[in-house]
């Protein structure tokens, strides 16, 4: 038998050596255009598989892929996702669709393979581009490197442009995948090493370019973490920024001075058998984060659900003061895992009770009412069909209020918590096991 380690090695000797992996974006008011190169070499007696793989957040778009083997280069071809592709012998890529083989914590994976000839090279091409979300006051902008090797030409190099302004640029310490996401960095809070950062008033380059001793301090067997770059623009002007380009316009408005409007909110918590363990303490914990962020203008309730659907406090919301926020937190604290995923039934409860209470009582025409959902599964319970949950969903909320969904681990549906907030005016965080969501849900 071969000892797992020699077999590890091995595997390291015979895939093509990676000889270079360039980054280069440009980010021009708040969108970033990137493009990724990444080259293998085949240095042996005979034909070996190379492998690019590269993460890109979920709400990107790729642009353009292509593949050169020598003199002949092959072209991507953009298409939905329902299409099949065709595989090839010799070439083929794909972007897995499934939330466990290429998607983690808004991030997908896209996966190119590729057999070099022995002696000769392949060079990989990607380009995708984002729009830059603010968060927490600040655009971020992450890069994945994760050659899983060595590589002798690693460079990062990221340029921006912002016409009213560049503020609070900086460089954070490179991010493993257990902490993507996270609102704050905990420890050493200096730039990776060999990080170049300059810039002027609407001007910012920032670089990032590692010797092989450089990557070899990180880590032994190549860089395996996010470059990440934070910064906010200049908002002296009341009104907003419009940029113009091309006959296309943007208008950024993110006024500071306005008051937080009352809420309605019904907190719907998984509370099933795969709950158990560091999921539900997430839960807990992500909650107590959230009670704490209420105003007492606002009303709330909580459903927590497994194969049976408990409310708190039936038929009605309760605002919020010391007392109830209090006694939410005891609620919550006692919750126990048990039970099958009664996601349908769940959300039907969420929506009624929040329908009643819009109806039966004189809310502040000022409020704004929504559905905050929780889970780390799959529904096991009840109806089971995504396309019925879904429709069912949109039913119950009738345009009335949003969904926002909130995913814990690997094991939960990605596709429809997505789909159930954005077709109910809501967003979607996720979330792993092991992350700090308290943090994340900060301000949420």
């Amino acid at each position: 038998r071969v000892p797992r380690q020699a077999k590890f090695l091995q595997r390291l000797e015979t895939r093509p050596r990676m000889s270079e992996f360039t980054v280069k974006s440009t980010i021009i008011s708040r969108y970033a255009f990137t493009t990724v190169s990444c080259t293998m070499v085949n240095s042996g007696s005979e034909a070996r598989e190379a492998v690019f793989e590269m993460q890109i957040p979920a709400a990107a778009f790729i642009s353009n892929f292509t593949m050169s083997i020598g003199n002949k280069t092959y072209y991507g071809e953009v298409t939905g996702k329902e299409k099949k592709h065709s595989s090839d012998d010799k070439a083929r890529h794909k972007k897995p669709p499934s939330p466990t083989d290429g998607r983690e914590n808004g991030y997908e994976t896209f996966k190119a393979s590729v057999f070099i000839p022995r002696k000769m090279q392949a060079r990989f091409l990607l380009h995708y581009e984002e729009l830059l979300q603010r968060r927490l006051g600040k655009y971020e902008y992450t890069v994945s490197i994760r050659p899983q090797q060595l590589v002798g030409r690693l460079r990062v190099e990221v340029n921006i442009l912002e016409n009213s302004g560049i503020v609070s640029l900086e460089v954070l310490p490179l991010r493993n995948s257990k902490h993507k996401g996270n609102g704050k960095v905990e420890g050493d809070v200096s730039p990776p090493p060999s990080t170049v950062v300059g810039h002027t008033k609407t001007l910012a380059k920032v670089t990032f370019n590692p010797s092989v001793v450089e990557q070899t301090r990180i880590a032994r067997n190549g860089i395996l973490g996010d470059f990440i770059i934070r910064y906010d623009v200049n908002r002296e002007l009341s009104i907003g920024d419009v940029q113009i380009l091309n006959g296309y316009f943007v208008h950024y408005f993110a006024p500071t001075d306005l008051p937080p409007l009352p809420k309605n909110v019904v907190f719907v918590l998984d509370s099933s058998a795969s709950m158990v363990g560091t999921k539900l303490k997430q839960t807990k914990e992500a909650l107590f984060t959230i009670l704490q962020d209420l105003r007492p203008e606002d009303h709330f309730n909580i459903i927590g659900f497994s194969n049976r659907i408990k409310v708190w406090q039936q038929d009605r919301l309760v605002q919020v003061t010391p007392n109830n926020i209090r006694d939410a937190k005891k609620y919550i604290h006692n919750m126990s895992p048990t039970g099958g995923t009664n996601i349908n039934g769940a959300l039907q409860t969420g929506a009624k009770l929040l329908n009643d209470y819009i109806a039966q009582n004189d809310i502040d025409a000022r409020s704004v009412s929504l559905i905050i959902f929780l889970t780390d599964g799959r529904p096991t319970v009840g109806e089971t069909q995504s396309s019925k949950i879904l429709s069912n969903t949109k039913d119950a909320i009738r345009d009335k209020f949003c969904l926002f969904t909130i995913g814990i681990g690997n094991d939960v549906d990605h596709k429809l918590l997505e789909r159930m907030a954005l077709e109910n005016c809501g967003m979607t965080r996720h979330f792993q096991e092991d992350e700090d969501a308290a943090s994340h849900l900060k301000g949420f």
